[in-house]
This record gives structure tokens, C-alpha cells and sequence, in this order.
């Protein structure tokens, strides 16, 4: 059932985000009846709604994929063949600066075994920009600390090679010889915490809570994703090795990063040129 409530209106109440006409509509139960006008006063009731253009934006993808098979599997026209998806306004990419990572690094310096871990998670973190789950997803097998390499496991079951920092593969050999004592040693996964492997959650909460005590905020797994993508570019990083790293098929993120490092770049030219008046 497509249905979608505005404040204020007994009917499900749409605004089509390409006119400033509001109208409304009865909840269509079948698939085959949605229309283009549907879909368009479903997402302006999304915006009208609160939601952000960007989860918006993926909430029409997410339809687009819907409708291309449906069309397929039904033998039917794609209502949805040629629409154009809403507009995402273009955000900073949120990198760390160079203190960050100092403070937040200093927090994982001590010699028990879960300090080395967290070290360990946080530059392999800071090297790769994996994903959260390609990280706890890591398998002992997976990882070869002389080769400074690991086969990580990503969307639809992609697996690719990822390389990491001498340093990362110090603190990663230093936390295994540690973890090799443990109670947990028997189990697969690379992470493990006092009950057993990490989870998704378990890695999160460890990197929030390594935040807190370095007096940063907005500072999850996922930062560092951007992080390593946004400096590799600014670092002259060729973009289709980015996109062998990261594990993308489509460069629409690459564009996005790309437009960051050349904002970097701009900025530390500015300095150059025009910091000596």
C-alpha cells in the first residue's frame, strides 16, 4: 500500500516538488496502479516530513530499483524510466583535522590488551577506510601482517585486498601476540572483547567511546571512510585506485570526494599565494 500523511489533512496529502500544487489521492493498494504523480507526492510528503534530501534521494533510488524489476517481472512499462531523483545538496566531506587525530590516538596508548586492540582497529581504520562490517566481518585468515594486507569482504559478498601502514601492522601484530593468550584465541574473528568476537555495535561503541575520552564529538567508524577517501585525492591518489580500495562499482562517490580535495588543495593554494599580504 503507497499511502503518505501530512499533518492537518483526513487524506493522504502529496505535493509535487515540480509545481506548487497540493493535491491529494486514495491509498492505492495495487503496484500496477502507482503513477508517476504517486511517487512524486510520496516524496514531496517525505520532505514536507523533515526528512533530508539525501535519505529522500535514497528513498527514490530505492523505488527506482523496485520498478525496474517490477517492470521486468511483470512485463509492464518502467513508470519510472526517465524521472529525475531528487536534488542532494552537496555537504562537506567530515574528515579528521591533524589534532583529532592526535587526541583521539592518544587515548589508545596503553600496554593491556584492549588498548592494543583499539589501536589496532582505529589505524587499520584510518589506513583502509573500510566499511563497519567488512571490519568486524575480518576472519584471522583474512589478515597478513608481513604483507601488510587483508581480504575483506563487502557488498553482495565482494571480496577484495586492502593494504594497511607499517604502523597499522605493528599495532595489529603487537594486539595478536596478546590475543593469542587470550581465553577467546580459539575463535576466527580478528576482534574479540571479553564475551567473545565484536560486533557491528561492539566496534562502534569502542570507537564512540575512544571519541569521548579524547573530547571529540560526531566521530564513528564511518568517518574514516571518508577520511581516507577524502585524503588519498587531496594526496594526488589515483581515483580508480580509490575505487579498487573502497570497493565501489560506481564513481558517483568518487565525484563527491573529489570535489573535496580540490576544495582542500584550493584553500592551501589560497595560503600560499595570498597568506604573505
Amino acid at each position: 500500500m503507497v499511502r503518505c500523511r501530512v499533518p492537518g489533512h483526513r487524506r493522504p496529502a502529496l505535493h509535487a516538488p515540480d509545481t506548487p500544487e497540493r493535491y491529494t489521492f486514495d491509498p492505492v493498494t495495487d503496484w500496477a496502479d502507482v503513477t508517476r504523480a504517486h511517487i512524486r507526492g510520496w516524496l514531496a510528503c517525505l520532505f514536507a516530513r523533515g526528512y533530508t534530501d539525501s535519505y529522500v534521494n535514497n528513498q527514490y533510488r530505492c523505488l527506482q530499483q523496485f520498478f525496474r524489476w517490477f517492470a521486468e517481472d511483470e512485463e509492464v512499462p518502467n513508470i519510472m524510466l526517465g524521472m529525475t531523483p531528487p536534488r542532494v545538496a552537496e555537504k562537506p566531506v567530515p574528515v579528521f583535522s591533524d589534532d583529532e587525530i592526535r587526541a583521539l590516538f592518544a587515548t589508545v596508548q596503553g600496554r593491556d590488551i584492549w588498548s592494543r586492540r583499539d589501536l589496532a582497529i582505529l589505524l587499520f581504520l584510518r589506513d583502509t577506510g573500510v566499511r563497519l562490517s567488512e571490519l568486524s566481518g575480518l576472519q584471522l585468515d583474512d589478515v597478513d601482517v608481513v604483507e601488510r594486507e587483508a581480504t575483506v569482504t563487502g557488498k553482495a559478498k565482494r571480496t577484495r585486498t586492502v593494504k594497511y601502514s607499517f604502523e597499522a601492522a605493528r599495532a595489529l601484530d603487537k594486539y595478536l601476540r596478546m590475543r593469542a593468550k587470550h581465553a577467546h584465541a580459539h575463535v576466527s574473528a580478528v576482534w574479540i572483547g571479553p564475551k567473545g568476537p565484536l560486533t557491528d555495535s561492539g566496534i562502534y561503541q569502542l570507537v564512540q567511546r575512544r571519541a569521548a575520552q579524547a573530547g571529540l564529538q560526531g566521530v564513528h567508524p564511518h568517518r574514516f571512510r571518508h577520511h581516507f577517501s577524502h585524503t588519498w585525492l587531496d594526496r594526488g591518489g589515483a581515483e580508480g585506485d580509490l575505487m579498487e580500495l573502497n570497493g565501489w562499482n560506481s564513481p558517483q562517490m568518487l565525484r563527491r570526494y573529489g570535489r573535496s580535495a580540490a576544495a582542500a588543495r584550493a584553500r592551501r593554494g589560497y595560503d600560499r599565494i595570498m597568506g604573505s599580504q
